[in-house]
């Protein structure tokens, strides 16, 4: 049986991302968003080495600088939400994390004055020019240096009934059924096909070696876990916005997932997965 991708062959690729898409999501991002399993990570450092400089383009609150900062002399963190870079500075302080650079701007601008043997994307490379950054990390890397996406499945890509109900609730309050509410309005340019997998980018820019890894990981949310989860999301960034709509989204996002399961426990299992492309050992 053939393993699905964990991204789709027509990933939904937009530009316009809006700057603030995450203002004021910080802690709940940090808070709720499942962590990466340590056997990914443990399969990641196995295949692409550690010891030299590690490059987290989109770092969020430090999902993968801070776990990973032990194997590494140096790691750079950039983040375009100011509030995403405060709450990892604060919990990097907490976890004496001292060897990370954190600074605030796009990914895209970001200087790197020293060979990485690892730059990494959690959840963000269809966020970014994937092509700029894939071209950008070959010039950062050390020969054989190794460039990982990781990522993981959301609701929106699930089959359980929970998950249906939720998206379907998501899509009413937000307003813009059927996508994310992350990007401007679509426009015809927008509207061009975006047939281009990662691993299709990663290739084309030169990387070798593109595989997929998946670990694949039980969890279980309650409703106010996953609730704290999805205000960490794009997709409810129009409700986030709008404070008088907050309320009643939540009532009924709870009305609606206690009648699809009465005992509370929203059972899913979330593919996680890296995506990795090796430098050749030779320019």
């Amino acid at each position: 049986m053939t393993k699905p991708p964990a991204t789709p062959p027509s990933w939904p690729i937009r530009s316009g991302y809006r700057e603030d898409l995450f203002r004021g999501a910080a802690e709940l991002y940090s808070r709720y968003r499942p962590a990466y399993p340590q056997p990914l990570f443990d399969d990641l450092l196995n295949q692409a080495g550690d010891g030299g400089v590690l490059v987290d383009l989109a770092c969020g609150t430090g999902e993968i600088a801070i776990p990973l900062h032990t194997r590494f002399a140096h790691v750079y963190a950039v983040d375009l939400e100011p509030d995403m870079i405060e709450v990892g500075r604060a919990k990097a302080e907490r976890a004496a994390a001292t060897n990370i650079i954190w600074s605030t701007g796009k990914a895209e601008d970001l200087t790197v004055d020293e060979p990485a043997q690892l730059v990494t994307i959690g959840n963000a490379y269809h966020r970014l020019d994937r092509p700029l950054i894939a071209e950008r990390a070959r010039q950062w890397l050390a020969p054989g240096g190794c460039l990982a996406i990781l990522g993981s499945s959301t609701p929106w890509s699930g089959t359980e009934p929970w998950q249906t109900v939720a998206v379907d609730v998501v899509a009413r309050w937000s307003g813009e059924p059927g996508r994310p509410a992350s990007a401007v309005p679509a426009t015809a340019e927008s509207h061009a096909p975006a047939r281009r997998t990662h691993e299709d980018v990663v290739r084309e820019a030169g990387f070798v070696d593109v595989a997929e890894h998946q670990f694949s990981t039980p969890h279980t949310w309650t409703a106010d876990q996953f609730l704290g989860f999805l205000w960490s999301t794009s997709y409810t960034a129009p409700i986030r916005a709008n404070s008088s709509l907050v309320e009643s989204f939540e009532q009924d996002l709870r009305a609606r997932l206690h009648e699809c399961e009465p005992s509370g426990q929203l059972r899913e299992t979330i593919a996680h997965y890296y995506i990795l492309g090796r430098t050749p050992n030779v320019r």
